[in-house]
């Protein structure tokens, strides 16, 4: 006998008991936050959010503004920039941010995305759902990092809007 003929050394053990932990809290993060929107809309009436589930009712998308974004982006919305940021955080999800500036040249946040991939078909969703939020206002330009699946669905979605590419980005990948 002894730790020779054990199948599963202490660290199997630790990696299995984190695998499962982490498990439960994305479940419960999801519906925590899908609770936590639902709340907010029934408070503040101009909170808007959608998402959607699979088919084991899994969170997929989701994309929310509050009222104050909605309102900026009317004022302000006329350029914009987002970009995604992919595997910074512990669901490994693409989170998206939209973003313009206000008449002193500050920084304001128009919304938020969290999707389940970086295809055309995801980022498409993503921007028909801007768009609904937004009440079909479509910004003049759009500054993105040049990610080929959101270039193309924003050639699907946003016709008008002018595509231009982020000269941090093109230094950084040149």
């Amino acid at each position: 006998m002894g730790y020779c003929n054990v199948r599963h050394t202490r660290k199997d053990l630790h990696n299995q008991i984190d695998t499962t932990r982490r498990s439960l809290i994305v479940d419960s993060n999801a519906e925590s936050s899908i609770a936590y929107f639902f709340a907010k809309s029934e408070t503040n009436p101009g909170f808007f959010f959608i998402y959607t589930v699979d088919d084991e009712n899994r969170l997929c998308n989701l994309f929310w503004p509050d009222s104050k974004s909605q309102d900026d982006f009317h004022f302000f919305g006329d350029v914009i920039a987002f970009d995604s940021t992919y595997r910074t955080n512990v669901y490994k999800k693409p989170f998206i941010i939209f973003v313009g500036t206000n008449h002193h040249w500050k920084t304001i946040v128009f919304g938020f995305g969290l999707l389940i991939g970086e295809t055309v078909e995801k980022y498409t969703w993503l921007l028909e759902t801007f768009l609904l939020a937004m009440e079909g206002k479509k910004p003049k330009s759009i500054i993105t990092d040049g990610d080929k699946a959101m270039r193309k669905a924003l050639k699907k979605v946003m016709l008008e809007s002018v595509l231009r590419l982020c000269c941090w980005h093109l230094e950084r990948n040149a």
